[in-house]
């Protein structure tokens, strides 16, 4: 279990209050899903997991999002914590900020489509995503700062572009180059894809 004198960051007990963690309210980000309070408090270690880390959500392939406890910030930072590695990847400086990067690359991913008939199982419209943008932004006020608010708000009024490089072609909101500016401008981090200590061996 998790050492009682760390805190849960204030943003998610403000999402616990609102409902987020439960069945019929879960608040759905393309690869956080989310821990409830009670099961982030009852987390057994495994042998040799280092114990100023706490998993508070899971990717779709079983990764760990985790906090990073340190002394000089309550907000802790948030990093990747993959299976099978020793090592984490810092993701972000704090929760709010890995939450409006969840979005932001989600929206710059190929998950969605134009043409229905071409679409692949996990492609979604653009009037989905529209809805789906809208909710976050609703679920989220009292939560993310007003800032953050306004750029999902912008995200909301774009249009489906076709993005294309080396690697292949599909269509998001962003390019690769605006998500990139985008993450510069309001969830830069010094440690952003540094590694810390996860497993001791």
């Amino acid at each position: 279990m998790i050492d009682k004198a760390y805190k849960i960051p204030l943003i998610y007990q403000k999402k616990d209050q609102r409902g987020f963690f439960e069945l019929k309210t879960f608040l759905w980000l393309n690869d956080m899903e989310w821990m409830s309070i009670d099961r982030i408090k009852e987390y057994e270690y495994d042998n040799g997991e280092n114990p100023f880390i706490i998993p508070f959500a899971i990717t779709g392939g079983g990764d760990k999002w985790v906090w990073i406890v340190n002394n000089e910030n309550k907000e802790y930072p948030v990093g990747l914590c993959e299976r099978g590695e020793v090592n984490g990847i810092y993701y972000a400086k704090n929760t709010e900020d890995a939450i409006l990067k969840q979005i932001i690359e989600y929206v710059t991913d190929s998950n969605f489509y134009l043409n229905k008939n071409e679409a692949k199982s996990y492609q979604i419209s653009e009037s989905e995503l529209k809805l789906k943008l809208r909710k976050w932004k609703n679920s989220f006020k009292g939560i993310l700062n007003d800032e953050y608010l306004e750029v999902i708000s912008i995200l909301e009024k774009l249009k489906l572009k076709y993005i294309e490089n080396q690697y292949g072609a599909w269509y998001a909101l962003l390019t690769l180059e605006e998500e990139k500016d985008l993450l510069y401008q309001y969830a830069k981090f010094d440690l952003i894809d540094k590694e810390f200590k996860w497993y001791s061996i």
